[in-house]
């Protein structure tokens, strides 16, 4: 189960009868399809919720579906299946879902991450048609001379984006020296800069940009991105007390304090404070909140690993009633019961 949420998002999903029809077979058969139109690829995994959300809202839009038939060829691709995954990272993905948009000579023209709207959607669409603020286009105005800020921020986020980080670093730091920087850019410039350094095994740039900026919007993100680092690279002592720091600041997140609280279930430590951070979760969250279940089995996994294990199954019940189709809490159930004999 996920508990590390990088966009946090409610999906409400609607019953729709339109169907986009994607094309059957592989994106190398795609190439040689003899309609002259751009390959769309569309890269999702099976546990990806805005890629359900996209699936759900825009590819069922009357709209969005005549776009894309009429000036697309749409391929699905699973980017965690034996035929995806090497083509996720030859395109050097970033995250999901990734929809690509590559020209007949495999040249690629744009890319999207994440949910967009129908509208949104549709404007994406007419932008890669034209190839106003695509890549290629944002590139060309650039190597002509356009140096203002917004120019070569949007360039630089589209690098960034096709993970080309050294040529992304270095215009997000041409944005910086400039004067017509926006306030959005100064902060967005930065944090980019500081993940960049995270990808190279530095944490000093995204850590200073956290301590001389807390009132900047992309502090729990920066957070976020900080702690999932110190994660994968084993550095216990450093997360523990990143989590210590944050967690009075962002004592009105029910979603920031839960995923400390499965943390420390992972970690085996500090189960008594997770019990109280998990209550105080479950007390501000909305009632209908589709992440309540999520809260519920977190609260479920401390009980059990308190030898609470009764009460842990009361608690998983309720994640189970609030969400019957979901196996995962089932099988919590499981080992809870399991543990018993």
């Amino acid at each position: 189960m996920k508990k590390y949420i990088v966009i946090f998002i409610i999906v409400f999903f609607g019953c729709n009868d339109q169907k986009l029809k994607w094309f059957s077979g592989s994106l190398e058969e795609a190439f040689l399809d003899q309609d002259n139109k751009i390959i769309m690829v569309d890269f999702y995994t099976d546990w990806c919720i805005p890629c359900k959300q996209i699936d759900s809202e825009t590819f069922t839009n009357e709209e969005v579906i005549n776009k894309i038939e009429k000036n697309f060829i749409p391929i699905k691709i699973n980017a965690e299946s034996k035929y995806g995954l090497p083509l996720f990272e030859q395109y050097k993905g970033t995250g999901y879902p990734m929809i690509l948009f590559l020209d007949k000579n495999k040249n690629e023209l744009d890319r999207l991450y994440g949910f967009y709207g129908p509208d949104s959607f549709i404007k994406k669409l007419n932008n890669v048609l034209s190839g106003d603020g695509t890549f290629t286009d944002l590139l060309t105005k650039y190597k002509l001379g356009d140096n203002s800020s917004s120019t070569i921020y949007e360039l630089a986020k589209k690098y960034f984006s096709k993970g080309e980080f050294d040529d992304a670093a270095v215009l997000f730091e041409e944005v910086l020296r400039n004067k017509d920087l926006s306030y959005n850019m100064f902060h967005e410039s930065n944090y980019s800069l500081g993940v960049i350094k995270l990808y190279g095994n530095s944490t000093e740039e995204l850590e200073n940009y956290i301590k001389q900026h807390p009132e900047s919007f992309l502090l729990k993100q920066s957070i976020l991105n900080l702690l999932n680092y110190y994660k994968f690279s084993y550095l216990e002592k450093e997360e523990v007390n990143l989590y210590e720091t944050y967690l009075s600041r962002f004592s009105n997140d029910p979603l920031f304090l839960n995923q400390y609280c499965w943390r420390m279930t992972e970690l085996n430590i500090n189960l008594n404070k997770a019990l109280q951070k998990i209550n105080i979760s479950l007390s501000i969250i909305d009632e209908n909140d589709n992440n309540r279940a999520m809260i519920n089995d977190t609260k479920a996994e401390i009980l059990w690993k308190l030898g609470e294990t009764n009460k842990a199954i009361i608690i998983i019940n309720e994640s189970i009633d609030l969400d019957p189709e979901n196996q995962y809490y089932q099988s919590q159930k499981n080992k809870f019961l399991n543990s018993i004999n």
